[in-house]
């Protein structure tokens, strides 16, 4: 058994097709409820919020980030203006600046997703 992640996302296609298209992950399981990605042997899966549930949460365009969640999963990527420019298009953003934590020559990014979950990509060193 290898590490995996459960993003819960109240639009499923959306903010799955987001993690597919921008960041190029592979879908390799789908179902109404949940699409299932393969990111270089890390498990990542966006699951739907049940609509009881998602009633009570509010998204906008364009994204506020959850910058107070606990977790943030950070993405290896090939090229992280490519990505930049996708997540963009896909209703994401990704920062043009590295984070002020991190090497100013760094390829690292801070982004989130259509609906402001928050994450990093990580270019090759």
């Amino acid at each position: 058994m290898s590490v995996s992640a459960v993003l819960f996302a109240k639009n499923l296609d959306r903010v799955a097709s987001f993690y597919r298209d921008a960041l190029g992950f592979d879908c390799v399981q789908r179902s109404a409820d949940h699409w299932q990605f393969d990111c270089r042997g890390f498990g990542f899966t966006v699951h739907r919020i049940p609509a009881v549930q998602a009633q009570c949460i509010a998204t906008s365009q364009p994204p506020l980030r959850r910058a107070d969640a606990s977790l943030r999963l950070a993405f290896p990527v090939i090229d992280t203006a490519a990505v930049r420019a996708s997540a963009r298009l896909l209703g994401g953003q990704i920062d043009d600046a590295p984070p002020p934590w991190a090497a100013r020559s760094a390829d690292t990014f801070l982004g989130c997703d259509p609906e402001g979950n928050v994450f990093l990509i990580e270019g090759p060193a």
